[in-house]
């Protein structure tokens, strides 16, 4: 082995060795000179490294503005999130209110025919029964059958019924209806 050898040998290795390296940083470049907008259209190494810091420093401020824009866009959606909440929550408390407030009301309306058609039970009943329904009524005949023994008969042939509606009694508008002139058989005495 010669010296003169082995130092050629390895000045071929390290000149091999440096080839690939700037090989290596030139393919970095120009990859980085695609990557970088480039206005001037410049190729220098040094150029194209320079507009690389720039547009990074550029990314950066760009992302810290997003950052900030997008902090604030989540602070107002959840924001208007809990407002919508809220209002929801409204929404559900009056819901359930008019619901309370409609199932009272169909329980007295279905109170309040109840006791319609107990009236209406009671009216047919007081009527069969002879009476005049929703008035109170009191027989003159009944006074008067005592003393005579048979009940008084009007011109229509009804025994006079007293009824307490304005005082008037049945007997007595039909003596007015023929005083009148309004005397026609099967015409009932109007109720004032």
């Amino acid at each position: 082995m010669g010296t003169d050898e082995w130092t050629r040998q390895r000045k071929d290795n390290h000149k091999e060795v440096e080839r690939r390296r700037r090989g290596n940083i030139n393919e970095g470049i120009n990859e980085l000179g695609r990557i970088v907008p480039n206005s001037s259209g410049e190729k220098a190494k040094g150029a194209i490294l320079s507009r690389a810091v720039q547009y990074i420093h550029h990314l950066k401020e760009n992302e810290a503005r997003n950052i900030e824009k997008w902090t604030l866009e989540k602070l107002l959606m959840d924001q208007a999130m809990g407002d919508l909440q809220a209002q929801l929550e409204e929404m559900r408390r009056l819901w359930d209110e008019e619901r309370i407030a409609r199932q009272r009301a169909d329980g007295e309306l279905n109170e309040l025919r109840r006791l319609q058609q107990q009236n209406q039970v009671a009216q047919v009943n007081a009527t069969s029964a002879g009476g005049v329904p929703g008035f109170r009524s009191r027989s003159r005949s009944a006074d008067r059958g005592k003393e005579s023994g048979s009940p008084k008969r009007n011109v229509l042939g009804e025994s006079e019924v007293r009824t307490e509606v304005e005082g008037i009694s049945e007997g007595d508008e039909a003596i007015k209806q023929q005083e009148d002139g309004d005397n026609r058989p099967g015409k009932r005495p109007r109720m004032e």
